[in-house]
């Protein structure tokens, strides 16, 4: 049982490529039951937002499970006058299980659209060490994956994101006004995976950061046995300030906006 409920820890700790990231519902609510909200959430209309971009940021996290604190994250977003990188760290402790992470993504923006150029994970704790990366060569249609940056066959997708890079993507998809996404997302080892992304409602939720207005974004098209919602606040040029989700109607985490500071 033990061993069972780290795996799922270690699972969690890259908590930032499970979910996330101008619709609001009419009614607004408090994040307290998040099942009940979700299930009840009124359609929602689109509305089309005047300023689409980015602004770069950093932001501090706090990592909960079932109450208790037992991590904190720090994430960024910064542009180097050519293209962006958007990375994240984190270090989560519970019991005998520890867990050091860290991650980006470096892409550029052409109408509208991230094209990833590289991605880079490493996790170090409990457990083996682990280093992934990507490498997306547009102009030749490589695809370059590992340590040892192996070209990999496959049948070039040019809509293809990596794990953090299309967070950039729901949030520029929802400046435009959109509420249903659906993304083609190379996994750490260069596979393709489908992510199915829907708008749900304009919430309310006290944080560690304070009293914050936020649009529920919800992962569809899963295992009906996990739920994982995250919350974007278009008041913080919609950066993610919550992240929740379960399995087995078991709360896995609940990581919360604790520090927020534009750039």
């Amino acid at each position: 049982m033990m061993n069972k409920t780290i795996h799922k820890w270690r699972l969690m700790a890259s908590f930032f490529c499970l979910a996330i990231p101008q619709a609001f519902a009419t009614q607004s609510t408090d994040s307290t039951d998040i099942s009940s909200n979700a299930a009840n959430t009124p359609p929602v209309a689109e509305v089309a937002t005047p300023n689409i971009g980015f602004k770069p940021f950093e932001a501090s996290y706090q990592i909960f499970r079932s109450g208790k604190k037992h991590g904190e994250a720090k994430r960024y977003l910064k542009y180097d006058g050519e293209g962006y990188e958007l990375g994240y760290s984190s270090k989560i402790s519970w019991l005998i299980f520890k867990d050091e992470r860290k991650e980006r993504s470096q892409f550029v923006i052409e109408q509208g659209r991230i094209k990833p150029t590289h991605y880079l994970m490493q996790r170090s704790g409990t457990g083996p060490s682990r280093h992934y990366e990507l490498s997306l060569d547009w102009e030749q249609k490589q695809l370059k994956v590992e340590k040892a940056q192996t070209i990999k066959k496959v049948v070039w997708n040019d809509q293809w994101l990596d794990l953090l890079s299309f967070h950039g993507q729901i949030v520029l998809d929802l400046q435009q006004g959109k509420t249903d996404f659906v993304y083609d997302v190379l996994n750490r080892h260069g596979d393709n995976r489908t992510y199915k992304y829907k708008v749900g409602a304009e919430e309310w939720l006290s944080l560690p950061y304070g009293k914050v207005k936020a649009l529920r974004i919800e992962r569809y098209g899963q295992a009906p046995d996990k739920q994982v919602y995250a919350w974007l606040a278009p008041e913080l040029d919609y950066v993610l300030v919550r992240l929740w989700q379960s399995e087995d109607d078991v709360e896995q985490f609940d990581v919360q906006l604790s520090e927020y500071h534009p750039k």
